[in-house]
Order: structure tokens, then sequence, then C-alpha cells
């Protein structure tokens, strides 16, 4: 499936290198172990130019109302702004990177990450930079 998904990008994009990376919002405990894994991935030499979607999923959880279970969860679900932090995206240099804030079960936020992705894409195939 992936190998299938990159082919159909290399046709209409060439070359480009891009990834896309999951993180459960609501693991502030494990976002340092998420951290170290992102940050291995893309200091791979064929990884230096690649665009770079986020999709922090479960943000479902923050707004969740019922039964008081907002409360609860409130602390521990992380926002975008937090996850890229805590990736440490904000100290990546002339990398294009984007967080969407997403809920996997809905789809909500989904479509908007891929939008970004296909029009990051296209300007890098406008840029000439791939």
């Amino acid at each position: 499936m992936g190998q299938a998904f990159r082919k159909l990008f290399d046709r209409f994009f060439g070359p480009v290198e891009m990834r896309i990376y999951v993180v459960d919002s609501l693991d502030r405990e494990r976002i340092g172990k998420a951290k170290e894994e992102f940050q291995a991935i893309i200091r791979d030499p064929f990884m230096l130019n690649s665009i770079i979607l986020v999709f922090a999923n479960k943000q479902d959880l923050l707004h969740n109302l019922k039964n008081n279970y907002f409360f609860l969860v409130q602390r521990g679900v992380m926002t975008p702004m937090e996850i890229s932090e805590g990736l440490g995206l904000y100290n990546l240099r002339n990398r294009t990177w984007h967080v969407q804030g997403t809920c996997a079960l809905s789809g909500d936020g989904l479509y908007e990450g891929l939008d970004w992705l296909v029009t990051a894409l296209k300007e890098l195939q406008v840029s000439g930079r791939h």
C-alpha cells in the first residue's frame, strides 16, 4: 500500500520526499520517545529535503464534554502547538512542516492535512527544489 501511494506521488510530483508522522495527542508520557524516533527519521541523509506532515491524533478528546470527561483529559491532550514543541519542529531549519490536529475515528482534519501536503508538494515542484 505505501509503495503504491509513493508511486502515485512520484507520478504527479516527481521524486519528492515527504513523510507523514502520526502522534497520539493524549500520550504526554511518550512524547519524548516520539521525538527521538522522529528526529532519527528526519536526520537520515535521504530525508534532509523531505516535507513533513504530522497528524496530531485524538484532538476530539480535547473537546469531549461527556460526563465531565473534559476535565480528566484536558491536562493530557496536547495541542498541535505542544506537539510541535515536543517533537522539536521549531528547531528545524530550511524544512517545510505542518502539524494538523486530527481525529482518526471521524476523519476530522485528515483531508485538511493532506490538502496542505499536496499544496506544499506543488510549491516544491514549481520552485524546482526537488
